[in-house]
């Protein structure tokens, strides 16, 4: 029972600490763009994620990805796509959003992930599941908009809001097909590799991400350094993890809760405290989250517990 029960807590206190880590790539996001574009820190965050990983792989002999050769290339197709494809898009479409309509519109990749799940990983969706998807992005919606200071909703450009919602369809996709393809590898080296890939594909913007380096600060780098190794190499590698255990519609769900993980952040490095609509819009976002958690039954099965 103990074993059981412990595993199921690992999991969800991985994406717990997976969210409270992406939460604050919003607070270095506000320290790094007065000085450089959003493209220029995508690429020179991966560029430093990939050093990180192929030290690491030189260094621990465990670590070093071990990849079918037959599953290589699907690999480099998905991770060519993914990585960029999750992260430009929402970038760039701030430039014909309002920035609360974009975040509104990236939260629905865990309602992307419950679609596909079903399709390509024929994992059924139970009704309190569904209900618990629309009250966790009901209150997603009530944090970004009244926590973020301004509850306008515009759209300066309907191309923005294509493009912006390019954002999570993408980044569903790639959870989901990397869950059945590559659900039974070491997590930690193939996103290592998947980054990789993804930052070769950043190459056209080299050039002018490398022209930015001269004019950081100190501040400003602890800040970059932070993005490569705790928002992204250990996130990552603590999302993937508990995703080879959860099902995929399961996991998607946490991503509910990066919003009130940046606001939570704001707090207490900038001094922006939430209001009062935020914190109730934050609580409906967990009792959602909690909802798409439940289990359908727990048996026993000889001396332990199994939860189904």
């Amino acid at each position: 029972m103990t074993n059981t029960l412990t595993e199921f807590q690992k999991i969800h206190l991985a994406l717990i600490s997976s969210v409270a880590l992406w939460g604050g790539m919003f607070v270095a996001y506000a320290y790094l763009l007065p000085t450089v574009s959003a493209t220029e820190i995508i690429t020179i965050r991966f560029v430093l994620v990939s050093i990180s990983f192929l030290i690491v792989f030189a260094l621990v002999k465990k670590s070093r990805p071990k990849i079918p050769r037959e599953k290589f290339g699907r690999l480099i197709l998905l991770a060519a796509i993914g990585i960029p494809g999750s992260q430009l898009p929402a970038i760039h479409s701030q430039n014909y959003l309002s920035p609360s309509l974009a975040s509104v519109l990236v939260t629905t990749s865990p309602a992307w992930a419950a679609v596909l799940s079903g399709w390509i990983l024929r994992e059924k969706l139970r009704k309190i599941q569904i209900a618990g998807f629309a009250i966790a992005f009901f209150g997603a919606a009530i944090v970004i908009i009244f926590g973020s200071g301004s509850g306008a909703l515009s759209v300066d450009n309907p191309w923005g809001a294509a493009l912006c919602l390019i954002a999570p369809f993408t980044w569903a996709i790639f959870n989901v097909l990397y869950k059945r393809e590559f659900g039974d590898l070491d997590p930690f080296s193939t996103i290592g590799i998947c980054l990789i890939i993804g930052s070769f594909v950043m190459i056209p913007f080299y050039k002018s991400a490398g022209n930015s380096l001269s004019e950081f600060s100190g501040s400003q780098w602890g800040w970059m350094i932070y993005t490569a190794i705790g928002g992204t190499v250990l996130a990552y590698y603590l999302w993937y993890w508990a995703l080879q255990r959860l099902e995929a519609n399961k996991t998607m769900s946490y991503n509910y809760a990066v919003p009130i993980s940046a606001l939570l952040w704001s707090w207490l490095v900038m001094g922006i405290f939430p209001s009062i609509i935020s914190i109730l819009g934050g609580i409906i976002l967990v009792g959602g989250v909690y909802l798409t958690q439940t289990q359908r039954t727990v048996k026993r099965k000889g001396g332990n517990l199994e939860i189904k």
